[in-house]
């Protein structure tokens, strides 16, 4: 009975119209509250003179006793009976009802079994009052957030999850989305079905942007990102911000205008939208041949993954379904993928580069490598090509070779239909604004953490970042070489033995991660160093080992994999230091794990570069790629919607209609 009412009690106030909310924290002028003690939506309005830019303060009681409560509840109910008039335009959205029976069922709600992020209020997120977890915000809907929730124990903790994208998005797939290989919503699934999945216990799921981060009093702001006015604060123990990115152009001229990004689902659709607009304007009746080829010019700026993946998917989607749909065109269009490096695919093996760039060759996609997209108009790229810097005793002839570029940089202009721009990410504003509210992470790009994950600068030591809006700080060596040496040099002799300075990096590799691909083998590094050849490394060729050391310090990559397993880590890390003493508590620090990469060529070829197993390409590779895709899928529902998305374009091509 109790089940039934609760659960009653949740479809009335869903269904009532969210104005009952707001006319209930309106309803008196005395500042005061109309909720159950466990969270107070605190009114400061004075006949209408708002304050605080109509910031509702929602504030947790985690002290407040039984009679605290029943109190409340009397209080709500008192009020009612003396001035009836003031709850008539309540009643008109159905509030009185489903008021007093959301109240007394408030405690009911608490006791569910059953985790339905539904059957909770969420501007009410309600808490019990004995309840002794601590709070931890979620900040982001992407891998490495959910990656956290999956990992974290509930027991210890309680999940409040706020994000404006009320869904997760397989993002390796949408490359594929953009030309109906899949459907969008085959890769995506709502947070709240997640949540009740992943959690055992009842998990917040709030749609609102956050707006400010406020650590030192322990309380974020969020507000609705839908365009209405709606604010609030929640306060927490502990927040996780894996906020991730949003595309980067690097502040070339006319990108925002005339180009379209591949970041979000919309993204997608859009992208799909553009290649059915220039094929069906091209097929207008009249339109000149150059316009046809222009229509026809499809650009991609930008040499990593997902640009790759998108010019395969583009290549499939024109030679098996759009050329037979408009055979009249199909000598019209033209994949060209502009790339600044002087190969693609630049974190991979080069040995994977250069498969692709012959497999791109093969397939007809012009790549233009060592060329800048300097501006961007509307009907057209202007590129640059880097200057070929020719050797003493190169013929000049040599110069001329498209693939080593001008030996004089000239710009010249690239027409196109439509132009994708993938050349990186950068921070979120939220992101932004944090880093600019600590001084030493003023400017700073993304969230710089230490090797836990804790951001730095933060006094209360209770904040975190993880996924593609922070970054680890990395010490040099060579900040300290002096300082490093003398300690090394444990006879006073000026010079370190070999003995010496393993016992150093052994000492040191924690703190010094760059230190630990040179514990094996070392012997060949010290020779290598050894100028001299007299057995120890004086301070000139000590400094230059540690040169070769840093030099090997790279940024971790912003992909999903890196996100989860930063997650994985940092909750698992937080599981075990529950209940113990920060200050004495020390978590092992984050080592990342590169498992592998795989990137989708275009004509049933894909490649692999897996570390220590495989590494290269072909049709075998693609059935690999198209299996672990389909493992990787986070719900069974999305496995066989993805499957049968497969099996469609299989049969009957795909499909081509313009929504």
């Amino acid at each position: 009975m109790q089940k039934f009412i609760s659960k009653e009690a949740s479809k009335l106030v869903n269904s009532s119209n969210i104005n009952y909310l707001k006319l209930l924290s309106n309803k008196s002028n005395n500042g005061k509250s109309f909720f159950s003690s466990n969270i107070l939506f605190i009114n400061n309005n004075n006949n209408n003179n708002y304050n605080n830019n109509n910031l509702t303060n929602i504030s947790f009681n985690n002290n407040n006793n039984n009679n605290n409560n029943s109190n409340s509840n009397n209080n709500g109910n008192n009020n009612g009976h003396n001035d009836k008039n003031e709850y008539s335009n309540f009643i008109k959205y159905g509030g009185i009802t489903a008021t007093f029976l959301a109240l007394s069922a408030g405690a009911i709600v608490s006791d569910e079994k059953v985790n339905d992020n539904n059957q909770i209020p969420q501007l009410q997120l309600p808490k019990d009052p004995n309840n002794k977890r601590e709070r931890i915000i979620v900040l982001g809907t992407g891998w490495a957030s959910l990656s956290f929730i999956q990992e974290i124990d509930l027991n210890k903790y309680e999940i409040v999850v706020v994000s404006p994208r009320n869904y997760f998005l397989f993002t390796p797939m949408l490359t594929e989305a953009t030309v109906g290989s899949v459907e969008i919503r085959s890769i995506i699934e709502p947070i709240r079905r997640v949540l009740s999945r992943l959690t055992s216990k009842p998990t917040v799921y709030i749609e609102a942007e956050c707006t400010e981060i406020d650590y030192n009093n322990n309380c974020i702001e969020i507000e609705t990102h839908d365009g209405g006015d709606g604010r609030a604060k929640i306060q927490y123990d502990k927040l996780v911000v894996a906020v991730g990115s949003v595309p980067q152009c690097f502040g070339t001229k006319g990108v925002e205008e005339h180009c379209i990004y591949l970041k979000e689902a919309m993204d997608a659709h859009k992208i799909r939208q553009r290649i059915m607009d220039c094929f069906e304007r091209a097929n207008f009746p009249g339109t000149l041949e150059e316009e046809k080829k222009r229509l026809l010019s499809f650009l991609i700026v930008g040499g990593g993954a997902t640009s790759i993946e998108v010019t395969s998917a583009l290549y499939d989607y024109i030679s098996e379904d759009l050329s037979k749909m408009f055979p009249h065109l199909a000598k019209y269009p033209k994949i060209t993928l502009v790339q600044s490096a002087d190969h693609l695919l630049n974190t991979f093996d080069l040995r994977i580069s250069n498969y692709t760039e012959k497999q791109f060759d093969k397939i007809g996609i012009d790549v233009l490598t060592n060329t800048r997209a300097v501006e961007v108009k509307k009907d057209n790229l202007v590129i640059l090509r880097k200057a070929h810097v020719r050797p003493p005793g190169e013929p000049i002839n040599a110069t001329e070779n498209p693939k080593k570029g001008p030996e004089v940089s000239i710009p010249t202009e690239i027409p196109f239909g439509m132009c994708i721009w993938s050349t990186g990410v950068g921070p979120r504003k939220i992101t932004q604004k944090l880093c600019d509210s600590i001084e030493s992470q003023k400017n700073n790009r993304a969230i710089t953490t230490d090797s836990t994950l804790k951001v730095l600068g933060v006094p209360n030591g209770n904040v975190y970042a993880a996924g593609d809006c922070s970054t680890i700080s990395q010490t040099l060596l060579m900040n300290r070489i002096n300082e490093i040496f003398k300690e090394a040099d444990t006879n006073n002799d000026n010079q370190l033995s070999f003995e010496e300075i393993q016992v150093l990096f052994k000492k040191h590799a924690k703190e010094y991660p760059q230190l630990s691909p040179y514990s094996k083998g070392f012997a060949e590094f010290f020779n290598e160093y050894d100028i001299n050849k007299d057995g120890f490394l004086q301070l000139n060729e000590f400094k230059r080992l540690m040169e070769k050391v840093d030099s090997n310090l790279t940024a971790l990559p912003t992909t999903a994999q890196c996100a989860s397993q930063q997650a994985k880590y940092l909750a698992e890390s937080l599981n075990d230091q529950y209940g113990k003493d920060p200050s004495t508590f020390q978590p092992k620090n984050f080592s990342y794990k590169h498992l592998g990469s795989f990137a989708y060529i275009g004509s049933h070829t894909a490649i692999a570069d897996i570390p220590q197993t495989f590494t290269g390409g072909g049709l075998g590779v693609w059935w690999m790629w198209k299996a672990v895709y389909l493992k990787k899928q986070f719900s069974l529902k999305n496995k066989f919607l993805v499957s049968i998305d497969w099996v469609k374009t299989t049969l009957f091509g795909r499909d081509i209609s313009r929504i």
